[in-house]
């Protein structure tokens, strides 16, 4: 009894001194980051020009079609997106969802709801910077019965108020338009 009570003080002596395993998992929270960083000290960085609310409208004019939102969560720890369509000036919910950091492979996974009346749709993936600096959005859309496709988002800021944008599917080996136009359209800022 006297040695096993000697052994538990010896134990819990030790992880007092040295430190427990876990305890980067149970260690108090660091404490909280400024609302705003400098824009090179982030793991977001390379993903902060899309912050924002954005009018997506045809690269060769006409009306907006859809809005494209991108915001921070508490302290800039993930990205928030939602992406609604323009109907007669009236937004309609298309998807929203969380981008957040991949520490391994140091860009962004995706989820997003697609099916905003039931949930039943969604699209997982990742954000990236392409080595020419467009950010590329890699998405797999599973619908409700498991059936799924693959789609191709790119991002290329022109100047502080408009970024090119393509969406794409594809089809065999190639990607088409996933709709007429959206090969080429441009997002500018709301408001």
């Amino acid at each position: 009894m006297m040695r096993s009570m000697r052994n538990a003080l010896a134990t819990l002596c030790s992880l007092l001194a040295f430190g427990c395993a876990t305890a980067p998992f149970h260690a108090p929270p660091a404490p909280a980051a400024p609302a705003a960083r400098a824009t090179g000290d982030s793991v977001y960085a390379p993903y902060r020009f899309l912050v924002g609310e954005w009018n997506v409208s045809p690269a060769d004019g006409g009306p907006a079609a859809g809005i494209v939102r991108f915001r921070w969560g508490p302290n800039e720890s993930y990205l928030w997106l939602a992406v609604a369509t323009l109907a007669n000036g009236r937004e309609e919910p298309h998807l929203e969802g969380m981008l957040m950091w991949n520490g391994a492979r140091k860009d962004l996974d995706m989820l997003v709801a697609l099916d905003l009346n039931g949930g039943r749709a969604q699209e997982q993936g990742r954000l990236y910077v392409d080595r020419d600096g467009t950010v590329v959005r890699e998405i797999t859309l599973i619908d409700a019965k498991g059936a799924s496709a693959r789609f191709r988002q790119t991002f290329t800021r022109e100047s502080e108020r408009r970024v090119l944008t393509s969406v794409m599917r594809q089809q065999g080996e190639a990607w088409v338009a996933t709709f007429p136009g959206s090969d080429r359209l441009v997002m500018t800022p709301r408001g």
